[in-house]
């Protein structure tokens, strides 16, 4: 049985846009390099874009998934399928959009099970950057849990004018009038590049709900966008020598400003914006940014056709990409948490900057950074300008039901239902309070005794060390240490790494981590990184041993796991990867075992889920009669020769079932 990525069935955060006729619709559908997929037995997933209908992509298993990246955010309206031996077999599947959090089905059905050529599967269109196929196997001819696909494509808008035309002078059929007719401004203020010097005009709620600006601030001209416009010659803040006509963030009902710690909470913006106009002589816009207290703490920045993130008063800390078109849509995210800035790209985590700063909140609209000192002309019609057809904004205090982390000290880090992070499985399912074995790591030097077990030999003749994975090298107690709330598991050239085995033997629980890893060593062979749970008994034949996270690389693209099942002689497992994933970057990994079934995520979002699967030589792949999580740097190679590397972990955090 294959693991399965199933839709959440969450509220979209990019909202669907109005339907449109399918007359001018255009194919949107990517290259073979932009095609992957869960699993597949040597027809590879680029076989379903080569226009050939004999070739197929192929993927075993209840939940095999085929992706195509779309490349930025477009309109989506249908999707069409040829099915292989399509008249002899019905495929079960789903057809999913990633919403710039997790994945949402907008078609959950079959194949007409009488053709071989495309068929074509409408939906209310979406704006998205991703779309993939989620199979169920076949019906028909011999039932099985084959998916197969010759040929796949998607079809919509790029600009969305609705014409397919790029021209940006659609009809209009988007059907708003006024911007709050697009976006909620409810918890926002306008500032406009008008009024006196130093003091530009400010509209605050409720007049904000109702009003526009024919030249600075209205909807644009196919009416599912706002567009922002400030010229040069813009009126200016007192703080600022560059014009704006931009969104602050405000508390809610828009009445006073907003101001949140980053070390407290979670706090999350996410829009969907396209630059459509830069200033000449200094063509260079901010269409996002985070303000502290008395300046911008990171900013979404244009340049030309670089589109860069800044870090305080570096901008070009982060090169996105060195050839943004105007007009182009794309999908933004700002993700403030424990002291970090996590920023997402069309879905993709770009960078992390460490700030923990007070009195902070959100902007989104045109700030163009050109004024009548630095650039020619100085006229009206010389300005930056934006659209944004999607905003949104959360805010979660952690606070949950008063004690935080579940440990009474109320420090507001914990996953209680007064706060909500969407990349942690536990706040997205509604997991609960963590139990008292989870760990902060909010101490310094050895890792908790009362919540750990290290190795305890003395091979080598070094007390705390034991044999290594297979008797490769060694695993050592000191290998493994906590400081400034980072739990460091070292592996060393010349083999010596560190173990952990968490103290709590239980069948079924979930458990979540965030953790990194990296190669701190320049060459050797590589440590694995490992999350898991060992059975009690040990004896993974008999008793199983689900490897969760198991990666190859510490500083690998992907992200693995085994899942082995019990009762299995012959050690059956599934192996499954979700790619493209930067394991250096923080990421929250979490594990679900219930009496169902066994599930994985990353950052919130499903990304398997196996039940059953017993037959005459192995039992259900939840049946481990009991077991403990390890966290392991393992050596598979030797005595020397490795590359050091290193596993840092955030916290690991327990919850019933």
């Amino acid at each position: 049985m294959a693991a399965a990525l199933l839709a959440v069935g969450a509220t979209s955060l990019v909202a669907p846009v109005a339907a449109r006729a399918q007359a001018g619709d255009v194919q949107l559908t990517p290259g073979a390099g932009a095609v992957s997929a869960s699993t597949s037995d040597g027809n590879v997933p680029g076989n379903v874009v080569d226009d050939d209908y004999s070739t197929r992509w192929s993927g075993e298993g209840d939940g095999a998934w085929l992706q195509l990246d779309l490349g930025s955010v477009v309109t989506v309206s249908h999707i069409k399928l040829a099915v292989y031996q399509g008249t002899s077999r019905r495929n079960v599947f789903e057809l999913q959009y990633w919403d710039g959090a997790r994945w949402v089905t907008v078609v959950d059905g079959e194949s007409a099970g009488n053709t071989t050529g495309l068929e074509s599967f409408d939906f209310t269109p979406v704006q998205t950057s991703k779309v993939r196929y989620v199979g169920h196997g076949y019906e028909g001819d011999g039932a099985g849990d084959w998916n197969s696909l010759t040929e796949v494509e998607v079809w919509g808008t790029r600009d969305g004018d609705g014409d397919g035309d790029g021209d940006g002078d659609g009809d209009g059929d988007g059907g708003a009038e006024l911007p709050s007719d697009v976006l909620d401004l409810s918890d926002w203020k306008l500032t406009l590049p008008i009024g006196d010097d130093e003091e530009p005009t400010e509209i605050y709620q409720p007049e904000l709900d109702g009003y526009s600006h024919e030249e600075y601030f209205t909807v644009n001209e196919t009416g599912d966008a706002v567009r922002f416009r400030a010229p040069v010659n813009g009126v200016t803040t007192g703080g600022s020598s560059n014009p704006r006509s931009e969104l602050r963030e405000m508390e809610e009902g828009g009445a006073d400003e907003i101001a949140w710690p980053a070390d407290e909470g979670t706090h999350r913006l996410t829009l969907t914006e396209a630059f459509t106009h830069l200033p000449e002589g200094r063509p260079y816009v901010v269409g996002a940014q985070i303000h502290g207290e008395d300046d911008d703490v990171t900013a979404l920045r244009l340049e030309g056709s670089e589109l860069w993130i800044t870090d305080d008063d570096t901008t070009h800390h982060h090169l996105i990409t060195d050839d943004y078109e105007l007009g182009t849509f794309f999908e933004f995210s700002y993700v403030v948490s424990d002291g970090q800035i996590e920023m997402y790209y069309n879905g993709e985590l770009e960078t992390t900057l460490d700030y923990s700063g007070s009195g902070n909140y959100f902007k989104a609209g045109a700030y163009t950074q050109a004024n009548c000192g630095n650039t020619d002309p100085c006229s009206d019609d010389n300005y930056g300008e934006t659209e944004i057809s999607a905003l949104s904004v959360s805010h979660g205090d952690g606070s949950g039901d008063g004690d935080g982390t579940g440990d009474g000290d109320g420090d507001g880090d914990g996953d209680g239902d007064g706060g909500s992070d969407p990349t942690q499985a536990a706040d997205r399912y509604g997991w609960g309070t963590p139990l008292p074995i989870s760990d902060e790591f909010d101490y310094t030097g050895p890792v908790d005794p009362d919540k750990w077990a290290v190795p305890s030999g003395d091979v080598g003749g070094t007390e705390g060390c034991w044999e290594g994975h297979a008797g490769n090298g060694r695993r050592c107690a000191a290998n493994s240490s906590v400081a400034n709330g980072i739990l460091s598991m070292v592996g060393e050239e010349n083999g010596d790494t560190g173990w952990l085995r968490q103290e709590s033997e239980q069948r079924y629980g979930r458990w979540e981590i965030r953790s990194r890893s990296r190669n701190t060593g320049d060459s050797g062979e590589l440590y694995h990184v490992l999350h898991l749970i060992w059975p009690t008994e040990g004896n993974r034949l008999e008793n199983g041993e689900y490897d969760w996270v198991e990666n190859s690389d510490p500083e690998g693209q992907c992200l693995a796991a085994w899942l082995h099942y019990p009762q299995s002689p012959s050690d059956d497992k599934e192996h499954q990867e979700y790619c493209p994933l930067d394991v250096t970057e923080w990421h929250n990994y979490a594990f679900e075992w219930t009496p169902d079934g066994v599930a994985g995520y990353v950052d919130g979002v499903e990304w398997f889920r196996m039940e059953d699967g017993a037959d005459d030589g192995r039992g259900d792949i939840q049946d481990m009669p009991s077991g403990h999580l390890n966290i392991q740097l393992d050596n598979f190679t030797g005595e020397s020769g490795l590359r050091p590397a290193v596993l840092e972990v955030d916290w690991v955090r327990n919850y019933a079932i």
